[in-house]
């Protein structure tokens, strides 16, 4: 991991990031014609340099009354364990709190999954044990049936540095993007 994580402003930054990048051209080559990969396409024997700050989370139904989806932990890697400071398999995203910043992250969590967009976050973060992080993530839906999304693969880099700033910067990516230049949605708070 760089001691610095690179300024990201577009979606041709996120590409041209080595460890972005990598993980868009995989799952776009998993996904092939399919709107999606799924779960079972991700072989973590192919991503070998990323893996350790990978996480997988599967989209559960909610309990009764609530059709949105649960959002759980089914894979940490090593380097986002270290982070936290725990084991996170099988924990809800929805007990965490990042700080000021949890609402927005938690809404484009939910909008990955209700439907099935691509993000890239660049944001403040609180984080075990409480300390201001900057995080940046990226995150692509996987479906296992083509219908709705089934899991997130997010790949996550953390650094801490003492007066971190108060940010959040999210680019989202079109769900059927293929290629480097297509449009995206970005919105940005200093």
């Amino acid at each position: 991991m760089p001691t610095t994580l690179p300024d990201i402003v577009d979606i041709r930054g996120l590409h041209a990031e080595p460890r972005f990048g990598r993980l868009l051209d995989y799952a776009s080559s998993k996904r092939q014609a399919r709107r999606w990969a799924a779960r079972t396409d991700i072989d973590a024997s192919e991503i070998p340099k990323l893996v350790a700050n990978i996480w997988i989370i599967e989209i559960e139904p909610r309990p009764a009354g609530d059709d949105r989806p649960r959002l759980r932990v089914r894979l940490a890697g090593t380097q986002v364990e270290r982070i936290y400071g725990r084991s996170l398999g099988g924990e809800y995203l929805e007990s965490m709190a990042w700080g000021t910043h949890s609402a927005r992250i938690f809404a484009s969590l939910n909008r990955m999954a209700d439907r099935g967009d691509s993000h890239f976050l660049d944001a403040s973060a609180l984080i075990q044990p409480r300390l201001s992080r900057r995080v940046q993530r990226l995150g692509i839906p996987l479906s296992d049936d083509q219908r709705r999304v089934s899991h997130l693969l997010l790949l996550a880099y953390y650094e801490f540095a003492a007066g971190q700033p108060d940010h959040f910067h999210e680019i989202w990516l079109d769900a059927e993007e293929t290629g480097r230049d297509a449009p995206a949605v970005l919105n940005e708070d200093p």
